[in-house]
C-alpha cells in the first residue's frame, strides 16, 4: 500500500466522472446486447414459424423477403449493440484521457434507452400487423377483391418493410444517442 502512496504524490487533478461513465454504458450495452440476443431470437422463430390460422397456406414466406431480413435481424441487432458498446467505450477512454468534453446529457441517454426498446417493441407488435395483414391477404377465404388494383403486391412487401423500420429506428435512435453524448452536448 505504501507504493500506491508513493506513486501518487505529488498528483493533482479531477476525475473524469462522464468518460467513466461513458466505459460503464460500454459495458451496459456488451450486457444488454447478450441478454436481449435470446428474446429477439424467439421472437424472429415464432415469425418464421408464422401461419395464419384461417389460412395454413399463408406463412411467412407468402410475403415478400420476409424471412430474409427476419432471419438475419438478430444478427443486425447483435453486432448493433457490440458496435454502440465499441463506439462508447473509445469515447469514455478519449474523455478520461482529456481528448474530449463527453457530458452525460439526459436527452442522448434517452435516445440511447429509446434504441434499446425499438427493437423489442417492434419484434413482439409485430405478429400483430402480420396477422392483421393476413387477414387481409385472405379476404374471408377469397383473397383480395380485384377492385383493389395493387393492393397485393404493396401487402405482400409490407411486413418486410415494418420489421426493417423497427431496425431502422433503433439504429437511427442508438446514432443520434451515441453522437450527441461524442460531441459533449
Amino acid at each position: 500500500m505504501k507504493w500506491f502512496r508513493e506513486s501518487l504524490k505529488g498528483e493533482r487533478g479531477a476525475v473524469n466522472l462522464a468518460g467513466a461513465l461513458m466505459m460503464a454504458l460500454a459495458l451496459v450495452f456488451i450486457a444488454v446486447g447478450f441478454i436481449m440476443f435470446p428474446n429477439v431470437t424467439d421472437a424472429t422463430d415464432g415469425i418464421l414459424a408464422y401461419t395464419y390460422t384461417d389460412n395454413a397456406s399463408i406463412t411467412d414466406a407468402t410475403y415478400t423477403g420476409l424471412t430474409q431480413v427476419t432471419g438475419i435481424t438478430p444478427l443486425l441487432v447483435l453486432l448493433g449493440y457490440i458496435f454502440v458498446a465499441v463506439i462508447a467505450g473509445l469515447l469514455g477512454v478519449k474523455a478520461v484521457k482529456g481528448g474530449s468534453s463527453v457530458t452525460l446529457n439526459p436527452s442522448n441517454l434517452i435516445l440511447l434507452a429509446i434504441s434499446l426498446v425499438f427493437i423489442a417493441l417492434g419484434l413482439y407488435m409485430f405478429p400483430v400487423a402480420l396477422d392483421g395483414i393476413s387477414s387481409v391477404v385472405h379476404g374471408g377465404g377469397t383473397g383480395i377483391s380485384s377492385e383493389y388494383t395493387g393492393l397485393e403486391p404493396i401487402l405482400l412487401v409490407t411486413p418486410m418493410l415494418i420489421l426493417l423500420a423497427f431496425v431502422a429506428g433503433q439504429v437511427v435512435t442508438g446514432y443520434f444517442g451515441v453522437k450527441g453524448l461524442g460531441r459533449g452536448g
